[in-house]
């Protein structure tokens, strides 16, 4: 049986281990140890190097006995060498010889011999799940939610409905209305934070964000979001300093339930969304399990600063302008400048510089950076969904598409609620020519993200070229009706403008598209993507002769995917025109 954590010490610290490695069993934590301990073997057995070799971290109990016990050094030497993780935890004041002091150089410790034993056990559990050890059901652990019976939509239980919970994105009070970034950031982190517990179901945050400024009642948005109870809260920022009020409200009564206002600087804010999740919990009577506490203590960083920058980063991320993918380069950079360790920061710089060399020339440094990225935010957080998804692109990019799958798959299983899994899953599905399980994951990443124009656009190409033409029709009605909203929110998002002037052309709307078309090109007339995505306008309205022009010049400005013009349905009425197949050729 194979454990994630394999236990070295001495024997003569045999019962203060032990006593240890009960508590981390209890909270879920699978281990391997040999219960004599280690010096009792009268050799290093197969069973023990085996142990060893399948573990996720070496847990070094240190103690005077332990770094002096020649098997021990054996099993450090061992990890050290085939790099795998270390987590030095020790028991007394101790000098470590120098037969350790080379793999355990540059190693964070935890001393467990001073200070509070249940923080120091936290601190441990925290480590552990940096380095990717997973918790189990802690032993003995049971969930205590609000009792009662709750009536509640038809396709959820009472019981489930009771434990469901949406936080809708907080309202931005500050004077610079450009900081909006920095209140949808906290609502996301709020909310990612909440969703570390299995005792109630947390609304995903693309689900809420179309709440964003309604005048909807509390009732009716915990009606179509089917959660019972709702967060709402406003932020302030002004330079450093950051007022945060936030309520708990039953959706049912719109009764409040619980109301705090929290002052302090930027670097307070990491404590201010613990105190504010805990006491959410508290005021819906769930206690908590030390796991629990530990889970809704994680931090991705513990810099605020390197927080604002990845925030305003991820804003810019998915703007597929060519200046705002390079705008969010530069901040998810600044954010690792500021935390090096920064998983998600890596992450976010991945999938920039994977849509940079997807849209705009195919370039192999960018992929070199986007593989960088991706595989330094695995490094550092194992357990992060973000990672993985990103992780999935640039495997897909490299050709390895079996890899991109895997990587894909494993994000959506570590956060069933990941849009960007679904999202890069379903596209790397259509363009390996498996569509009817391309539309499953694209559906199930915009039943997450009902906004995301540009999957209702992805989407109505993939049902055309499947032939089912009835589904197609009514996605884009849909699309129809959400853009001119949209469009009136942001007026400059030039790409959602390109969208919804394919809409309009491929519903014979010809005056309206052309309109829309030409605004797009009046804002950006030499970007690749632009002018590819122009040519698909006119492809719709049927003018074969400025669709191949139009996709002349977005190749010759850059645009480079060619797997997905052979795909795109919007393309079919040149597929046989003269200029397209010369164009195509060799492609």
């Amino acid at each position: 049986m194979t454990a994630d954590v394999f236990i070295s010490y001495s024997r003569d610290d045999r019962d203060r281990v032990l006593a240890l490695a009960n508590e981390l069993r209890a909270a879920g934590i699978s281990l391997w140890i040999d219960q004599g301990g280690i010096d009792g073997a009268a050799m290093w057995s197969e069973e023990i190097v085996r142990a060893l070799d399948s573990s996720k971290v070496l847990l070094l109990m240190v103690s005077e006995k332990a770094v002096n016990s020649h098997n021990v050094v054996k099993e450090v030497t061992l990890a050290s060498e085939r790099k795998g993780h270390i987590l030095p935890v020790h028991l007394e004041p101790t000098q470590i010889p120098m037969a350790l002091k080379y793999p355990l150089a540059g190693i964070q410790h935890i001393e467990y011999f001073q200070g509070d034993k249940k923080e120091n056990m936290k601190s441990i559990l925290r480590a552990l799940e940096r380095l990717g050890v997973a918790f189990g059901e802690p032993a003995g652990a049971v969930a205590q939610a609000a009792g009662g019976a709750v009536a509640g939509h038809s396709m959820h239980s009472g019981a489930e409905l009771e434990r469901a919970l949406a936080v809708l994105p907080f309202h931005n009070i500050s004077p610079d209305k450009e900081t909006d970034y920095f209140s949808d950031g906290l609502s996301e982190e709020l909310i990612t934070c909440l969703a570390r517990l299995k005792d109630i179901r947390v609304v995903p945050g693309t689900a809420t964000m179309p709440y964003k400024g309604t005048q909807k009642s509390i009732g009716t948005i915990g009606e179509e979001l089917r959660a019972r109870y709702v967060i709402t809260g406003s932020v302030r920022k002004h330079q450093e300093n950051v007022r945060i009020a936030a309520q708990l409200l039953d959706a049912q009564t719109e009764a409040l339930l619980w109301a705090e206002a929290y002052k302090g600087k930027l670097e307070d804010i990491f404590e201010i969304q613990e105190n504010v999740a805990k006491q959410i919990f508290d005021a819906l009577s769930i206690k908590l399990t030390m796991v629990q506490e530990i889970a809704l203590t994680k931090r991705v960083t513990d810099n605020p600063e390197a927080l604002d920058c990845y925030m305003r980063g991820r804003e810019f991320r998915y703007k597929a302008r060519r200046k705002n993918l390079e705008f969010a380069i530069e901040l998810f950079q600044k954010a690792i400048e500021l935390d090096t360790r920064y998983a998600n920061a890596y992450a976010g710089l991945s999938e920039a510089y994977s849509m940079l060399f997807e849209k705009y020339g195919r370039n192999p440094a960018d992929l070199s950076r986007c593989a960088e990225a991706s595989l330094k935010a695995i490094l550092y957080d194992p357990s992060s969904a973000e990672a993985h998804a990103a992780l999935g692109l640039t495997y897909f990019y490299q050709g390895q598409t079996l890899d991109s799958e895997q990587a894909c798959l494993k994000a959506i299983q570590l956060d069933p609620n990941l849009f960007m899994g679904y999202r890069n899953l379903g596209r790397i599905y259509h363009l390996m020519d498996r569509d009817e399980q391309a539309v499953e994951m694209i559906k199930k990443g915009i039943e997450l993200k009902p906004d995301d124009y540009t999957m209702m656009g992805i989407l109505g190409t993939i049902l055309i070229r499947l032939g089912r033409n009835d589904e197609r029709d009514e996605w884009q009605r849909r699309l129809l009706e959400f853009m001119p909203r949209h469009l009136l929110r942001d007026p400059e998002d030039v790409h959602g403008r390109i969208i919804y002037a394919i809409a309009l052309a491929s519903s014979s709307r010809r005056d309206e598209a052309l309109a829309q078309a030409q605004m797009v090109l009046d804002a950006e007339s030499t970007d690749g993507n632009t002018l590819y995505n122009v040519a698909c306008v006119f492809s719709q309205l049927g003018d074969q002769e400025r669709t191949v022009e139009g996709l002349r010049s977005a190749i010759n400005a850059g645009y480079k995917n060619f797997e997905w013009i052979k795909r795109d349905s919007d393309l079919d009425p040149i597929r046989n025109h003269p200029g397209y197949i010369e164009l195509m050729k060799d492609k």
